[in-house]
């Protein structure tokens, strides 16, 4: 009986077959907007289009403008982490480099 022979050492280089096409995005989407109308106005709604759909969505999702209330809270929320940041940087400085801490606790001795 005879074992079966392993091969040693390195195969054959892996072949990249691309083949570059032209893409128009904007041909495309208006292509997904007419089905989707047309989709609309008939109600046959296809898996395809609804997938289409959703890949728009998430596309368009970053170029969406933002609510004001959020920006202003965001903005709010970065003054407040700010000054907080810079109260217990100072508190930090007065105790390390300083003994303003305990010359007012001795005030109060």
């Amino acid at each position: 009986m005879e074992l079966p022979r392993v091969s040693y050492g390195r195969r054959g280089n892996k072949r990249f077959n691309y083949k570059p096409r032209f893409y128009d995005e904007d041909k495309e989407d208006l292509y997904n907007r007419v089905e989707q109308s047309l989709a609309e106005k008939t109600g046959n709604f296809s898996a395809e289009g609804s997938k289409r759909r959703l890949e728009a969505a998430f596309k368009n999702r970053s170029a969406a403008s933002i609510d004001p209330a959020a920006q202003q809270q965001k903005l709010a929320s970065r003054i407040r982490f700010i000054l907080i940041a810079l109260i217990l940087g100072s508190m930090a400085y007065l105790v390390f480099y300083t003994n303003a801490f305990s010359i007012i606790f001795e005030a109060f001795k």
